[in-house]
């Protein structure tokens, strides 16, 4: 994933998890769990 040994014992546990899964979705093996749009987010009116 483009880092160092150090790098990678030293961070923890759940950001490597995280990194992981951000990877998976950046090459196709996985899909996002939830997807949302900016109007999920934002009501409309605001």
């Amino acid at each position: 994933m483009g880092m160092g040994a150090e790098e990678f014992w030293l961070m923890p546990i759940g950001l490597f998890l995280d990194l992981w899964a951000c990877h998976k979705q950046f090459l196709g093996m996985e899909k996002p769990k939830q997807t949302f749009s900016i109007d999920d987010i934002i009501p409309p009116g605001i």
